[in-house]
């Protein structure tokens, strides 16, 4: 586990304000909740990252959080298909012949568009929760954790979003395992129906809704597609 440096939140306000200064107070918060929880920070993924801690993780970690907000779009997997599949589509469950490549390009664009809900969620719940004080941790520079709140108690708050309740992988739990991060998915695997009334208690919850989070989600493409045209 590595320490942060002493300066590490005038640091991190610094190197925000020259990337994004809107979100500098952000930024320097989560730095905060980190220095004061340093095994939950994420190391950079590469060779010759900067060490957890240093500053020159600090001012790396501003350009992923400034860019973990930027507009995402649906990415196809880019892996070949198995032509195994169309046989077993085709002889058992009787898609026919000439359906095979439509049934192939639907899937893959079915699995683009799953991969980024997601992502789409937390943007929705921060939306909401965030001009209550709460802060998205984008960018992927903490584990298994998507919000933090400093309260009044100065006591920080952190809270785990999923999309399902079959998400949350090992690694996630592990590390959620004996603190006191909050949990919280959106639907259920197994049956129909939506979790939002099991959303933890805090301010700005009655808001989230499996309405309000469709209506993110279709306001959202239809901006980015008016950027894409």
């Amino acid at each position: 586990m590595s320490e942060f440096i002493p300066s590490s939140a005038e640091i991190a306000k610094k190197a925000m304000d020259s990337v994004d200064p809107s979100l500098s107070d952000k930024f320097t918060m989560v730095i905060r909740f980190l220095s004061d929880n340093p095994a939950a920070a994420s190391p950079r993924k590469g060779k010759n990252q900067p060490i957890v801690g240093t500053e020159e993780y600090i001012i790396a970690s501003a350009t992923n959080f400034k860019t973990g907000r930027d507009p995402r779009t649906p990415l196809p997997p880019s892996t070949i298909p198995d032509e195994m599949v169309s046989i077993i589509l085709n002889k058992y469950f009787e898609v026919p012949y000439e359906e095979l490549g439509k049934a192939e390009e639907l899937h893959r664009l079915s699995m683009g568009a799953e991969n980024i809900v997601g992502d789409l969620l937390e943007r929705y719940v921060a939306t909401v929760i965030e001009p209550h004080g709460w802060i998205w941790c984008s960018g992927y520079i903490v584990k298994a954790v998507d919000f933090i709140y400093f309260d009044n108690k100065n006591v920080w708050q952190s809270l785990q979003v999923k999309n399902r309740d079959n998400t949350e992988n090992s690694s996630s739990a592990a590390i959620r395992k004996g603190t006191p991060i909050k949990k919280w998915f959106r639907t259920f695997s197994k049956r129909k129906g939506d979790n939002w009334s099991k959303f933890p208690s805090l301010e700005g919850k009655e808001q989230l809704s499996e309405e309000g989070f469709k209506s993110y989600v279709e306001k959202y493409f239809v901006a980015l597609r008016e950027i894409k045209s």
